[in-house]
């Protein structure tokens, strides 16, 4: 239930900022933190190609590489890594060659191109070949393998599984045999095989149990040294207190005799006393000598005891930490595996969102299209103005596809609706408030609203601005409104006969050039609608 609430704020959260998010993507700026330390990457890089150290280039090529990984700019990222490899390749370091292979696969398996992950897959395969590291290869098989079963082509898959389950166990390698055996058991499940399934689920089993019964026996053969030891150690201790009663048992003995033979001293011969004592004395350093070596011999037993126990506790210790390295690789390819899952959940979304904004803005775009289409058919073609002024010439470029700036030019009449030419042209160039489609808008009032003022018979330049003033604020309504939209504009109605120019501007001047001089005439302050009342 969590998992799906935050996929739901997820998609809130994309909705939301959707357009920025595209905008920031396309621009692909980074943070200034990481462009200045991109900035002084490249540097390092040029310096070491030039100083011929092409380990020291791609290493920093690649931290180039992550910062824009890391920042979601995938296609920097890929284009950095690649770089390395022929650097890599110059010092024959296949293993970061590999290491930047399998890099780009997974970004593009993020990337739900299984397509180029298998391209990527295969050319990292390649380089664990030229490494002539058989469990490289397995590894490498295994990868491509998995690929291939993603992409439902499962006879391939098992082909490549048989091939490194055979190199994983000629390696003994019990990893790589235990994903061996569990692929081999799905993908021959996935093409309908029950009785290979079984076989390689039955191993998979049956490996799994050997490892485990394996490791007890570890541990009950440790169990067993360390008993014989102890048993050994006090086999000692009471040979050592049998040997101590045997000489204490002497002693007394031979004390015993010794007044023995002072009361014979008297029948026998002194001579025989002494040699009698000497011989128990002998006998006795003998069996001292005898005990010391015994204690000597007990002592390196226990010595090699210790030794043996030290030995087994670092042993059982290495095994326990490889343990726990077990447990905690399992648990983070689990919570890798479940992120992968999210993204690709959260990629789909984004990929609906981005097809809907882009069919929007193709929707958009051929309104505006249209709307261009109308904008030019309603402005007047530079031929006509050329057949009154045969020496003039538009400069009408709009920044958009459509314009909020406009020309307008028009042959006076009589009055209103006579079509009695009187000799005199109104020419004007106008710059509407904003661009693009507000602009066009506004530029479409102006132009109409211009054509009605000279129809009806209004020809001096200063009254035609204060007409189009007001009909702008009363189409607009901006004494109802906050609407401020206005126009400057430059108008002159020229007088062809009398070669009189009549000149008024909102804003905008007049510039003309006699004699080779260049004149300006400035227009009004305020513009046309907006604040002017």
């Amino acid at each position: 239930m969590l998992k799906h609430i935050y996929l739901f704020i997820f998609i809130l959260f994309v909705n939301l900022c959707n357009i920025q998010i595209s905008i920031a993507q396309e621009l692909s700026i980074l943070p200034k933190q990481k462009q200045d330390d991109v900035d002084r990457y490249k540097e390092l890089v040029t310096r070491y190609k030039q100083a011929e150290n092409p380990q020291q280039a791609a290493f920093f090529l690649n931290k180039i590489a992550f910062i824009y990984l890391e920042n979601g700019n995938t296609k920097e990222a890929i284009n950095y890594f690649l770089e390395t490899v022929p650097l890599n390749e110059r010092t024959r370091n296949y293993n970061d060659i590999k290491v930047v292979y399998s890099n780009i696969a997974l970004i593009y398996s993020d990337l739900d191109r299984l397509d180029l992950t298998l391209e990527y897959f295969y050319k990292s395969l390649e380089v664990r070949k030229k490494m002539n590291n058989k469990s490289e290869v397995a590894a490498g098989l295994i990868d491509v393998a998995y690929i291939h079963t993603a992409l439902n082509q499962t006879e391939k898959a098992i082909q490549l599984l048989e091939e490194a389950y055979s190199i994983s166990k000629e390696v003994k390698n019990p990893r790589l045999i235990l994903n061996c055996l569990k692929l081999l058991s799905q993908n021959y499940d996935m093409i309908g095989n029950k009785a290979k399934a079984t076989e390689y689920s039955g191993l998979f089993a049956i490996y799994e149990q050997q490892l485990a019964t394996q490791q007890l026996k570890t541990e009950y053969e440790t169990k067993v040294v360390k008993s014989e030891a102890e048993a050994f150690q006090e086999k000692m201790q009471r040979e050592q207190q049998k040997l101590l009663m045997d000489l204490q048992e002497l002693q007394a003995k031979a004390k015993q005799d010794s007044l023995s033979y002072v009361v014979l001293s008297k029948q026998d011969s002194l001579k025989k006393a002494e040699e009698e004592a000497l011989k128990r004395q002998t006998e006795i350093d003998l069996l001292n000598t005898d005990r010391e070596l015994k204690e000597t011999k007990i002592r390196e037993q226990q010595a090699q005891s210790r030794a043996q126990q030290l030995i087994i506790y670092f042993a059982l210790g290495f095994l326990a930490l490889i343990f726990i390295a077990t447990i905690a690789i399992y648990k983070n390819y689990r919570d890798k595996k479940k992120a992968n899952q999210l993204l690709n959940l959260q990629n789909i979304e984004i990929q609906n969102q981005r097809d809907h904004i882009q069919k929007q803005n193709e929707n958009i775009n051929k309104s505006i299209n249209y709307a261009q289409g109308i904008q030019k058919a309603l402005l007047p073609p530079q031929t006509s103005l050329q057949e009154i002024f045969p020496e003039s010439f538009i400069f009408f470029r709009p920044r958009d596809i459509v314009s909020g700036d406009y020309y307008w030019f028009k042959e006076l009449t009589a009055g209103y609706g006579s079509s009695e030419k009187i000799g005199k042209v109104a020419v004007s160039a106008i710059d509407c408030t904003g661009h693009g489609v507000p602009g066009a808008f506004l530029s479409m009032i102006g132009y109409n609203l211009l054509d009605d003022i000279v129809y009806r018979g209004i020809h001096k330049p200063g009254e035609i601005l204060r007409e189009l003033n007001n009909g702008v604020r009363r189409t607009l309504r901006q004494d109802e409104t906050e609407n401020r939209d206005g126009m400057d504009m430059a108008l002159c109605v020229v007088d062809i006969e009398r070669k009189v120019v009549e000149f008024y501007g909102a804003k905008n001047p007049l510039v003309y050039v006699t004699n080779d001089e260049v004149f300006r005439i400035r227009g009004d302050k305020e513009s046309i609608g907006g604040g002017m009342g």
